[in-house]
């Protein structure tokens, strides 16, 4: 079981004085989702020891889209909440769906030093066998090109296909989120997918949207919100 909710920043004047510290952003170049990164985890932080159970979106600065096995608590009183909707929508072969998805797309690659392969970041992959000159030309198509590649290689195993004509990359961003009591800060990057989706295997696929795309679904990627066309 799944829920769909709606949460948005109070706007009354209590809230509203403490938006300003709620969400501002690090001057030291973190990222633009840390601070909603701790506001959402409060929904869902009932114990010290819990594990993410959710995605979510921040669909505007205060705003933001959850899909969760438990309903949102919101017990520090800071969130309007809409009413949880269950997550089960009915989907057949062949449905078309317009789709929005902010994703970090990686490939892992074996490493020999270590025990285990590594993340890295499609982008940044690919531009390594450019010189500096070339990675400034192609930057731009090589955002396009990984991003559609790593979406084709989803669409592949997740029951759902493209048409790469139909889909539109932007936004790619590079985050530093700077960790307390960490030497090294996190980094990761993320696109915005636009486009069209054709359902290709709806259990597989609907499976594939409660466990969300990518990596960094802690801070606010991997969550495909669809409606039909």
């Amino acid at each position: 079981m799944a829920y769909l909710t709606r949460a948005c920043l109070r706007r009354d004047a209590s809230v509203s004085a403490l938006a300003p510290l709620l969400l501002q952003r690090s001057r030291h170049g973190s990222s633009k989702h840390q601070p909603s990164h701790h506001l959402v985890w409060s929904l869902f932080a009932d114990r010290l020891d819990r594990r993410r159970d959710f995605l979510w979106h921040e669909s505007r600065v205060g705003e933001y889209l959850l899909l969760s096995d438990r309903i949102p608590q919101d017990s520090h009183r800071i969130f309007d909440i809409d009413e949880p909707k269950l997550f089960n929508p009915s989907l057949s072969v062949d449905d078309r769906l317009q789709f929005k998805l902010r994703a970090n797309p990686v490939i892992r690659r074996r490493d020999p030093t270590r025990k285990h392969s590594t993340k890295h970041d499609v982008v940044m992959d690919a531009l390594r066998f450019l010189d500096s000159k070339q990675r400034s030309v192609h930057r731009h198509s090589l955002v396009r090109e990984q991003g559609v590649l790593w979406l084709e290689h989803q669409s592949s195993k997740r029951g759902f296909k493209i048409d790469p004509n139909l889909i539109q990359v932007e936004g790619y961003d590079q985050h530093t989120i700077v960790r307390r009591g960490k030497s090294s800060p996190l980094k990761y990057s993320s696109i915005d997918f636009d486009g069209i989706l054709t359902v290709v295997d709806p259990l597989v696929f609907l499976a594939a949207l409660k466990q969300g795309f990518g990596a960094s679904k802690a801070f606010g990627c991997g969550l495909m919100l669809i409606r039909r066309v």
